[in-house]
């Protein structure tokens, strides 16, 4: 009985606990790559999840999917995180908090060089700006296409292909500076 009251006061009809076991890895992911990784995804991811139910009366599944609509939810919430928040200057904290894939063992030297290469592209992501940052991310680390981009950030295809393009650039001249810097003495 108690769902059917929930069903006639939620139009949408959302069951926001299906969603979030559905899509709450993705969101997560989408949350650290636009953040940068910590103990504030969770917290990030949570207040998602919070407003996602609080406005799933407004929810209009004709207008974008349940994924474009968290998308847009988790992009505002990492702006607002990232404008109150400089906490970035603990990369190795947050590298080596990354959980470690059922990979098999890494001799200690190829394990270190891993490390170093995923603490080089975290902070090589870190210094794009937002915009370009979270189309590199959903394109580059999520394999999402264009159009499923510019459907979940709100721009046209073409502004996200021009962000991308120059993601790319800023990312490559970040990580070719960083090994020059590294390779002197």
């Amino acid at each position: 009985m108690r769902v059917a009251v929930a069903e006639r006061r939620d139009p949408a009809g959302l069951d926001v606990g299906a969603i979030y076991r559905a899509h709450a890895p993705f969101v997560a992911r989408c949350i650290e790559r636009l953040v940068g990784a910590g103990a504030h995804v969770d917290d990030v991811l949570q207040e998602v999840f919070v407003v996602a139910f609080k406005n799933r009366g407004r929810f209009d599944p004709s207008r974008a999917s349940v994924t474009t609509w968290l998308y847009g939810i988790s992009a505002n919430l990492c702006r607002r995180h990232r404008r109150g928040s400089f906490r970035f200057g603990r990369l190795q904290e947050r590298v080596a908090a990354e959980p470690v894939s059922a990979a098999p063992m890494l001799a200690p030297d190829e394990a270190l060089e891993r490390e170093q290469s995923v603490a080089l592209v975290y902070e090589a992501m870190q210094k794009l700006p937002f915009k370009q940052r979270e189309v590199f991310a959903l394109y580059e680390l999520e394999g999402l296409d264009g159009a499923a981009i510019a459907n979940m950030v709100g721009v046209p295809v073409g502004t996200v292909w021009t962000r991308l393009h120059h993601a790319r650039q800023a990312f490559e001249k970040s990580v070719r500076r960083r090994i020059a810097a590294e390779g002197q003495p």
